[in-house]
């Protein structure tokens, strides 16, 4: 027989039907003796197969463990031994001038027509590209869990049943579980969730509410349900609740479907969020007891201040002395002062404690605007000022508003631009403009004081500020009035600007829905200045000592009687 496969014949058989094809085909007799190659096999073993030079398999295929380089008994020797098909084990080849070739093989016993093996037949492939991808794909794998195992997050992944198949550390930790205990178990049983004993995750009454469990039958039922949620796990394993933040996703392998939870445990935030919006109330509880501290004593301080007033007023209308008139006016005027900052700190805590109302009544707005800027026109033509009246062509007579606070808002910018104005004209404007949709009455105060920078208009319209410190010991103040002006503004569903440059002026706007009325209402008077105004003059109430009784609601009234008789 090996005699017949030497011939030239039975070789341009073998070369015609194996030379071309693409993996390498190797023929030995029963004592590994190379009877054939084809072009593959002497391409994969960098070997040019002579039939006449005898040569054995290990000489030209030194196969080798290629992870330890160590050798790799003969597969064709093995063939032969067992009388059956063997293989290459993992990671076997050889090694190339071009460095190492994984290969795989298969060889198969040979036999005659008696069934006696009389050879060896052995198909080898390269297959160093598949090998490398098989690792790359192990390297991958073990990329991936090592950072599944060191990520910070807890991650879990589980089957569509609701079972546990994979766990981190991290979650294993927030859990305080083991490996073995928690796979094959649903997140609740897992977790030793108090909610669901004793009939476990998911069969309990209580399962029902759980955010956990409704999450993971969503995205059961719908193979794109995602999700965040906020929980409070309580187990048996500790006593205080743990807080979890949840991610809810879910990854194919193949044709099966698995859902990801990956958890951060927050309770340390959570306690601190607890910590903090109980200071919080406890700040508001004190800002509010504070607020309403400081409006009973404005109430409480203004009374004797305008006790005061009535009576400077009532001692001025007695012969004085030029000096004592002198006097006394420095008194009224230093009394009136303190009474405007008084109605300040009410206002603003007013508007802190949102006791604030505004009105809105029919009002006639001709009146308004000369009641204002004839008031305030006196003052600046008494500081050498011009004061420019607004024209009235195009407003509507009658609008909706709240006379008090409108009146309130310009007393406070004219008050503001006559203060800061040493020479030069004061300017009050009024026209209708449309913003959007909506028709606004649009006011605007104008001087030609000091001006501001654009820094020092930031600091507008908030409680207690000033352009800077030299102002309130220059010209006074609280610095509460544009603040009020700005909330009172707001309270209107409305807007306030200011433009301005240093040494040039300043200008205010602000801006008030127009609401026209037919007529004007009955406007309510300030109680607490302007009543009885129908009495006659009587004297003061006394005790039997003759002097004014020390209560001070009727000493109010009583001068009250005399300022409006």
């Amino acid at each position: 027989m090996l005699d017949n496969l030497n011939t030239t014949f039975e070789q341009s058989v073998l070369q015609g039907l194996l030379g071309d094809i693409g993996d390498g085909v190797i023929l030995a007799d029963i004592k590994e003796n190379i009877l054939y190659i084809n072009k593959s096999a002497e391409e994969i073993l960098e070997y040019s197969f002579d039939p006449e030079t005898p040569v054995k398999f290990q000489d030209i295929c030194q196969l080798v463990n290629l992870d330890t380089m160590e050798d790799f008994y003969s597969p064709i020797k093995r063939s032969i031994r067992q009388k059956c098909s063997v293989g290459l084990g993992r990671n076997i080849g050889i090694v190339r001038s071009d460095g190492p070739a994984y290969l795989s093989a298969t060889c198969s016993p040979m036999r005659d027509k008696l069934g006696n093996i009389i050879g060896c037949s052995m198909i080898i492939r390269n297959i160093n590209r598949i090998r490398n991808l098989e690792m790359k794909v192990e390297a991958d794998q073990a990329y991936m869990r090592s950072v599944f195992e060191a990520a910070r997050v807890g991650i879990c992944s589980l089957n569509v049943n609701g079972e546990l198949i994979d766990i981190n550390e991290s979650a294993l930790d927030t859990m305080n579980g083991t490996l073995k205990e928690s796979i094959g178990k649903r997140f609740g049983d897992a977790f030793d969730c108090t909610n669901c004993k004793p009939y476990g995750c998911g069969n309990s009454d209580k399962c029902c509410y759980c955010i956990v469990k409704n999450n993971l039958d969503a995205a059961i039922a719908d193979d794109s349900y995602t999700n965040d949620f906020v929980v409070a796990m309580r187990s048996n394993r500790s006593d205080d609740p743990i807080w979890l933040q949840v991610f809810l996703s879910q990854v194919w392998q193949g044709s099966n479907k698995q859902l990801v939870l990956s958890m951060i445990d927050i309770s340390k935030r959570k306690l601190r969020e607890i910590e903090l919006n109980a200071a919080r109330k406890e700040a508001e509880a004190a800002s509010t007891t504070k607020t309403q501290f400081l409006a009973n004593m404005s109430h409480e301080i203004r009374t004797p201040i305008n006790g005061m007033c009535g009576m400077i007023n009532l001692t001025l209308r007695t012969p004085l002395t030029d000096e004592q008139r002198e006097n006394l006016n420095s008194a009224k005027q230093c009394s009136e002062d303190l009474l405007r900052i008084i109605n300040d700190i009410l206002d603003y805590a007013k508007l802190e404690n949102g006791k604030m109302e505004i009105e809105k009544i029919g009002l006639n707005l001709y009146q308004l605007l000369d009641r204002v800027c004839k008031l305030h026109s006196q003052v600046a033509e008494g500081k050498g000022l011009k004061f420019n009246y607004p024209s009235i062509e195009g407003l509507p007579q009658f609008i909706k508003g709240d006379p008090l606070r409108i009146r309130q808002i310009l007393h406070n910018l004219l008050t503001n631009a006559i203060k800061f104005t040493m020479k030069g004209s004061i300017s009050v404007e009024c026209r209708v403009t449309e913003q959007g949709m909506r028709r606004m009455l649009e006011f605007s105060v104008t001087d030609t004081g000091i001006g501001m920078s654009e820094e020092e208009q930031s600091k507008l319209f908030k409680p207690f500020s000033q352009v800077d410190g030299s102002t309130t010991r220059r010209f006074g103040g609280t610095g509460l009035g544009l603040m009020i002006v700005k909330e009172l503004v707001s309270a209107m569903a409305g807007d306030i600007v200011v433009q301005s440059k240093p040494d040039y002026g300043s200008k205010f706007i602000f801006w008030i829905p127009l609401i026209k009325a037919e007529k004007a209402d009955t406007e309510m008077k300030d109680k607490s200045v302007y009543v009885n105004t129908e009495r006659r003059f009587r004297p003061p109430p006394a005790n039997v000592d003759g002097k004014p009784d020390d209560d001070i609601a009727d000493f109010l009234k009583y001068c009250e009687d005399i300022l409006n008789n």
